[in-house]
Protein backbone atom coordinates (compact mmCIF):
# COMPACT_ATOMS: atom_id res chain seq x y z
CA UNK A 1 0.00 0.00 0.00
CA UNK A 2 1.28 3.47 -0.89
CA UNK A 3 1.93 5.99 1.86
CA UNK A 4 -1.21 7.98 2.69
CA UNK A 5 -0.79 11.64 3.65
CA UNK A 6 -3.56 13.84 5.02
CA UNK A 7 -3.08 17.60 4.58
CA UNK A 8 -5.11 19.65 7.06
CA UNK A 9 -5.20 23.46 6.87
CA UNK A 10 -6.40 24.99 10.14
CA UNK A 11 -7.30 28.50 11.26
CA UNK A 12 -8.44 29.10 14.85
CA UNK A 13 -9.37 25.43 15.40
CA UNK A 14 -10.96 23.77 18.42
CA UNK A 15 -10.70 20.29 19.97
CA UNK A 16 -12.28 18.72 16.88
CA UNK A 17 -8.93 19.16 15.14
CA UNK A 18 -7.23 17.04 17.82
CA UNK A 19 -9.92 14.37 17.52
CA UNK A 20 -9.38 14.29 13.75
CA UNK A 21 -5.59 13.98 13.83
CA UNK A 22 -5.73 11.30 16.53
CA UNK A 23 -8.19 9.19 14.56
CA UNK A 24 -6.39 9.67 11.24
CA UNK A 25 -3.04 8.78 12.80
CA UNK A 26 -4.58 5.64 14.31
CA UNK A 27 -5.60 4.59 10.79
CA UNK A 28 -1.99 4.88 9.62
CA UNK A 29 -2.18 8.26 7.88
CA UNK A 30 0.84 10.54 7.87
CA UNK A 31 -0.38 14.02 8.75
CA UNK A 32 0.70 17.46 7.62
CA UNK A 33 -1.08 20.19 9.57
CA UNK A 34 -0.85 23.87 8.61
CA UNK A 35 -1.46 26.55 11.23
CA UNK A 36 -2.65 29.41 9.04
CA UNK A 37 -1.72 32.21 11.45
CA UNK A 38 -4.20 31.24 14.17
CA UNK A 39 -2.43 33.27 16.86
CA UNK A 40 -0.67 32.53 20.16
CA UNK A 41 -3.84 31.50 22.01
CA UNK A 42 -4.10 28.47 19.70
CA UNK A 43 -0.48 27.41 20.14
CA UNK A 44 -1.28 24.77 22.82
CA UNK A 45 -3.59 22.95 20.39
CA UNK A 46 -0.96 22.84 17.68
CA UNK A 47 1.69 21.75 20.19
CA UNK A 48 -0.61 18.89 21.23
CA UNK A 49 -1.13 17.99 17.55
CA UNK A 50 2.63 17.59 17.07
CA UNK A 51 2.36 14.20 18.75
CA UNK A 52 0.48 13.02 15.66
CA UNK A 53 1.36 15.40 12.83
CA UNK A 54 4.07 17.44 11.19
CA UNK A 55 3.03 21.06 11.83
CA UNK A 56 3.79 24.07 9.62
CA UNK A 57 3.13 27.43 11.31
CA UNK A 58 3.39 31.09 10.37
CA UNK A 59 2.28 34.19 12.24
CA UNK A 60 -0.15 35.95 9.88
CA UNK A 61 -3.38 34.50 8.51
CA UNK A 62 -2.96 34.15 4.74
CA UNK A 63 -5.96 32.06 3.70
CA UNK A 64 -6.79 28.44 2.92
CA UNK A 65 -5.24 28.53 -0.54
CA UNK A 66 -1.96 29.81 0.85
CA UNK A 67 -2.00 27.13 3.56
CA UNK A 68 -2.53 24.38 1.00
CA UNK A 69 0.25 25.69 -1.23
CA UNK A 70 2.62 25.83 1.72
CA UNK A 71 1.79 22.18 2.43
CA UNK A 72 2.28 21.19 -1.21
CA UNK A 73 5.64 22.97 -1.37
CA UNK A 74 6.68 21.10 1.77
CA UNK A 75 5.68 17.76 0.25
CA UNK A 76 7.45 18.51 -3.03
CA UNK A 77 10.64 19.38 -1.16
CA UNK A 78 10.72 15.98 0.56
CA UNK A 79 11.52 12.95 -1.58
CA UNK A 80 9.11 10.23 -0.48
CA UNK A 81 8.51 8.27 -3.67
CA UNK A 82 4.93 7.95 -4.85
CA UNK A 83 2.17 8.48 -2.30
CA UNK A 84 -1.49 9.42 -1.99
CA UNK A 85 -2.75 12.74 -0.63
CA UNK A 86 -6.09 13.67 0.90
CA UNK A 87 -7.21 17.15 1.96
CA UNK A 88 -9.31 17.39 5.11
CA UNK A 89 -10.93 20.30 6.93
CA UNK A 90 -10.04 20.66 10.60
CA UNK A 91 -13.53 21.53 11.88
CA UNK A 92 -15.15 18.10 12.03
CA UNK A 93 -16.93 18.24 8.66
CA UNK A 94 -14.87 15.41 7.18
CA UNK A 95 -14.74 11.94 8.66
CA UNK A 96 -11.82 9.54 8.66
CA UNK A 97 -14.25 6.83 7.55
CA UNK A 98 -14.96 8.77 4.37
CA UNK A 99 -11.25 9.49 3.92
CA UNK A 100 -10.55 5.76 3.90
CA UNK A 101 -13.31 5.22 1.33
CA UNK A 102 -11.96 8.00 -0.87
CA UNK A 103 -8.43 6.59 -0.69
CA UNK A 104 -9.83 3.22 -1.80
CA UNK A 105 -11.41 4.87 -4.85
CA UNK A 106 -8.12 6.62 -5.59
CA UNK A 107 -6.32 3.26 -5.46
CA UNK A 108 -8.72 2.02 -8.15
CA UNK A 109 -8.21 5.06 -10.43
CA UNK A 110 -4.99 6.84 -9.35
CA UNK A 111 -4.79 9.07 -12.41
CA UNK A 112 -7.96 10.95 -11.35
CA UNK A 113 -8.66 13.72 -8.88
CA UNK A 114 -11.24 12.35 -6.45
CA UNK A 115 -13.73 14.66 -4.71
CA UNK A 116 -15.75 13.90 -1.60
CA UNK A 117 -19.12 15.20 -2.81
CA UNK A 118 -21.77 16.51 -0.43
CA UNK A 119 -25.28 16.12 -1.79
CA UNK A 120 -26.78 18.89 0.29
CA UNK A 121 -30.04 18.27 2.14
CA UNK A 122 -32.83 20.84 2.17
CA UNK A 123 -31.85 21.90 5.70
CA UNK A 124 -28.23 22.66 4.72
CA UNK A 125 -27.13 26.25 5.41
CA UNK A 126 -28.52 28.59 2.74
CA UNK A 127 -25.10 30.06 1.93
CA UNK A 128 -23.78 26.56 1.19
CA UNK A 129 -26.65 25.63 -1.12
CA UNK A 130 -26.76 28.87 -3.11
CA UNK A 131 -22.97 29.18 -3.41
CA UNK A 132 -22.54 25.62 -4.61
CA UNK A 133 -25.37 25.94 -7.15
CA UNK A 134 -23.86 29.07 -8.72
CA UNK A 135 -20.31 27.76 -8.69
CA UNK A 136 -21.38 24.42 -10.15
CA UNK A 137 -23.13 26.14 -13.05
CA UNK A 138 -20.17 28.45 -13.73
CA UNK A 139 -17.65 25.64 -13.53
CA UNK A 140 -19.56 23.36 -15.86
CA UNK A 141 -20.02 26.16 -18.38
CA UNK A 142 -16.32 27.11 -18.21
CA UNK A 143 -14.62 23.73 -17.91
CA UNK A 144 -17.17 21.63 -19.83
CA UNK A 145 -16.77 19.07 -17.06
CA UNK A 146 -19.70 17.72 -15.01
CA UNK A 147 -18.89 18.14 -11.30
CA UNK A 148 -21.57 18.35 -8.62
CA UNK A 149 -19.73 19.58 -5.52
CA UNK A 150 -17.19 22.12 -6.75
CA UNK A 151 -16.74 23.59 -3.26
CA UNK A 152 -15.82 20.45 -1.35
CA UNK A 153 -12.57 20.66 0.58
CA UNK A 154 -12.19 16.87 0.71
CA UNK A 155 -10.04 15.88 -2.25
CA UNK A 156 -7.75 12.93 -2.88
CA UNK A 157 -5.07 12.55 -5.52
CA UNK A 158 -1.79 10.87 -6.33
CA UNK A 159 1.48 12.69 -5.65
CA UNK A 160 1.91 12.57 -9.44
CA UNK A 161 -0.55 15.47 -9.66
CA UNK A 162 1.28 17.63 -7.10
CA UNK A 163 3.91 19.37 -9.29
CA UNK A 164 2.49 22.76 -10.23
CA UNK A 165 -0.26 22.81 -7.61
CA UNK A 166 1.94 24.96 -5.37
CA UNK A 167 2.05 27.64 -8.09
CA UNK A 168 -1.65 27.91 -8.97
CA UNK A 169 -3.04 31.40 -8.32
CA UNK A 170 -5.19 32.16 -5.30
CA UNK A 171 -4.60 32.65 -1.61
CA UNK A 172 -8.03 31.98 -0.15
CA UNK A 173 -11.05 29.91 -1.21
CA UNK A 174 -10.67 30.85 -4.87
CA UNK A 175 -7.56 28.65 -4.95
CA UNK A 176 -9.67 25.49 -4.71
CA UNK A 177 -11.73 26.54 -7.73
CA UNK A 178 -8.56 27.37 -9.66
CA UNK A 179 -7.24 23.88 -8.92
CA UNK A 180 -10.37 22.34 -10.45
CA UNK A 181 -10.02 24.57 -13.53
CA UNK A 182 -6.31 23.66 -13.77
CA UNK A 183 -7.13 19.94 -13.53
CA UNK A 184 -9.93 20.17 -16.11
CA UNK A 185 -7.73 22.07 -18.57
CA UNK A 186 -5.20 19.25 -18.41
CA UNK A 187 -7.90 16.68 -19.23
CA UNK A 188 -7.29 14.90 -15.93
CA UNK A 189 -10.39 12.93 -14.90
CA UNK A 190 -12.41 14.36 -12.00
CA UNK A 191 -14.40 11.77 -10.09
CA UNK A 192 -16.80 12.13 -7.17
CA UNK A 193 -17.81 9.91 -4.28
CA UNK A 194 -20.66 10.85 -1.98
CA UNK A 195 -19.59 11.57 1.58
CA UNK A 196 -21.45 12.29 4.78
CA UNK A 197 -22.72 15.87 4.96
CA UNK A 198 -21.95 17.33 8.38
CA UNK A 199 -22.89 20.86 9.42
CA UNK A 200 -22.14 21.71 13.04
CA UNK A 201 -24.12 24.63 14.52
CA UNK A 202 -25.24 25.72 11.06
CA UNK A 203 -21.67 25.65 9.78
CA UNK A 204 -20.78 28.43 12.24
CA UNK A 205 -17.13 27.35 12.42
CA UNK A 206 -16.56 28.09 8.73
CA UNK A 207 -14.30 31.06 7.97
CA UNK A 208 -15.88 31.49 4.53
CA UNK A 209 -17.03 35.10 4.03
CA UNK A 210 -20.18 34.63 1.90
CA UNK A 211 -20.20 37.87 -0.10
CA UNK A 212 -16.51 38.71 -0.35
CA UNK A 213 -15.21 35.19 -0.93
CA UNK A 214 -18.01 34.34 -3.37
CA UNK A 215 -17.20 37.38 -5.50
CA UNK A 216 -13.52 36.43 -5.55
CA UNK A 217 -14.40 32.88 -6.62
CA UNK A 218 -16.78 34.08 -9.34
CA UNK A 219 -14.10 36.39 -10.74
CA UNK A 220 -11.91 33.37 -11.53
CA UNK A 221 -14.30 32.32 -14.30
CA UNK A 222 -13.86 35.59 -16.17
CA UNK A 223 -10.09 35.58 -16.27
CA UNK A 224 -8.45 35.03 -19.66
CA UNK A 225 -6.41 32.13 -18.36
CA UNK A 226 -7.13 29.60 -15.64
Amino acid sequence: MKKRIAVIPAYEPDRRMIDLVKEAAAEGFSLLLVDDGSGPEYRPLFEEAKAYAEVISYSKNRGKGHALKRAFSWLLSHEMGEYSVILLDSDGQHTVKDALRLFARLDEEPEALWLGARYLPKDAPLRSRIGNDINRWLFQKTAKTPVYDVQTGMRAFSSRLLPGMDRIEGERYEYEMNVLLWIARRKIPIREMEIETIYIDGNASSHFRPLRDSLIIYSQFFRKKH
